[in-house]
C-alpha cells in the first residue's frame, strides 16, 4: 500500500532507456538512480506528451484536474487514457522510496548494490 507497483517501475526504467537508448546495462542502473534521485516530484514521469483523443475517457493532467495535482510521484501510462500508476503513493511512502533512490545513487560499486540482504542482523 502506498508503494510502487511492476508497471511503475517499468516506466521508470522505459524513461531511462528513451534518454539513453545506447548505454550499457551498467550505465542504465547509474543513471536511474542519478536522475530520480534529482527528480523533482511531484513533476510526472511520462513517456510521451498529454494527449486526450476526446473519447470521453478520465485522462490524468494536472493542468486541468484539480485532484491530479495532488498526487505526490505521478508516473503517466503511455497508452490512452493516460492515468497515474502510482495514485496511491503517501508523501511517507515517498520519502521512503527517495531515501532508498538516494541510498542506491550513493553505492560507489555493483558488489555492494547486489549484496546480500541481513535481515535478522541486531
Amino acid at each position: 500500500m502506498g508503494f510502487l507497483g511492476g508497471v511503475s517501475w517499468a516506466i521508470l526504467v522505459a524513461r531511462i532507456c528513451q534518454e539513453y537508448p545506447n548505454a550499457s546495462a551498467s550505465t542504465l542502473v547509474t543513471k536511474f538512480f542519478k536522475e530520480y534521485n534529482m527528480w523533482k516530484w511531484p513533476n510526472p514521469i511520462m513517456l510521451r506528451e498529454l494527449k486526450d483523443c476526446h473519447f470521453n475517457l478520465p485522462v490524468w493532467d494536472a493542468r486541468v484536474n484539480l485532484a491530479d495535482r495532488s498526487h505526490s510521484m505521478p508516473i503517466i501510462t503511455p497508452a490512452y487514457p493516460m492515468q497515474n500508476t502510482a495514485f496511491n503513493v503517501t508523501p511517507s511512502t515517498l520519502a521512503i522510496m527517495k531515501e532508498e533512490i538516494q541510498r542506491g545513487h550513493t553505492i560507489a560499486g555493483w558488489s555492494q548494490l547486489f549484496e546480500k540482504p541481513n535481515f535478522l542482523r541486531s
